[in-house]
């Protein structure tokens, strides 16, 4: 039998192991910059804190996909939930799809007609891309309403499987802050009906559990401990993995 050098040896195993960290610093380089061009995707300090049009809160780059008005702050004047998107041509000259992300700009206005900014939220709407399969080549949709006061952010993507998100935000006088009051998230297989969801009321504290496999479905309340979430702090890929997993469906 051939006996392997063991100095050859030595060499290739250095060599696989440099050759294992160089790729894993790359892979972690990769991540860094991927992680740090998502941040600054989206220039907050370009948007002003007050302006004398709705378009003056829209920065380079941008372009309201939707501009919802409601009364949010109870002041008796209608304001605007500004759902920007990247001012992007939506398919590119082969006729494919381009992804564009969006964000949420929200803006009071005043009895005198003055606007003022209320606050961003760039983590919570999903990107135009990421309806997945059941979507297709059409834009995933990121609905957004505002119901009794309430902003009510309503998202869906799948292919086999659809996840539903169901975001509720209300204003908070004291804290000057719009905070997350309900979260409802369900997932089901197209296939066979089954499926599970959650609806969690983050005011008092309780969530409902639905479970569903064939014409079985189970439902159980429990009591979570009373979180406070505003609207800039919620990431939508964050909450829909953390629910995910509660739900077992990971």
């Amino acid at each position: 039998m051939t006996q392997c050098n063991p100095l050859i040896s030595n060499h290739m195993k250095t060599a696989f192991l440099t050759s294992v960290i160089v790729i894993l610093a790359s892979m972690a380089s990769t991540a860094v910059a991927q992680n740090e061009e998502a941040a600054k995707m989206f220039d907050k300090s370009a948007v002003p804190e007050t302006a004398e049009k709705i378009g003056g809160f829209v920065p380079d780059g941008w372009k309201i996909e939707e501009d919802v008005k409601g009364d949010v702050n109870s002041d008796g004047v209608a304001d605007h939930v500004l759902k920007l998107i990247e001012d992007k041509p939506s398919v590119d000259k082969d006729g494919t799809g381009v992804d564009r992300s969006r964000a949420m700009v929200i803006v009071f206005a005043e009895k005198d007609g003055s606007l003022s900014l209320a606050t961003i939220a760039d983590s919570l709407l999903q990107c135009t891309a990421c309806g997945g399969a059941f979507y297709g080549a059409m834009d995933a949709p990121a609905n957004v309403t505002i119901e009794k006061g309430v902003i009510v952010v309503r998202q869906d993507h799948g292919s086999r499987w659809v996840t539903e998100l169901t975001y509720r935000f209300r204003y908070d006088g004291e804290t000057g802050k719009f905070m997350l009051i309900g979260f409802d998230y369900s997932s089901r297989d197209r296939a066979n009906g089954d499926g599970a969801s959650e609806s969690t009321n983050y005011l008092t504290g309780k969530r409902i559990t639905t479970t569903g496999k064939g014409k079985r479905t189970v439902t159980r309340n429990t009591v979570v401990a009373k979180k406070s979430y505003s609207i800039e702090e919620v990431d939508s890929e964050q909450f829909e993995e953390e629910a995910t997993h509660r739900l077992g469906l990971d």
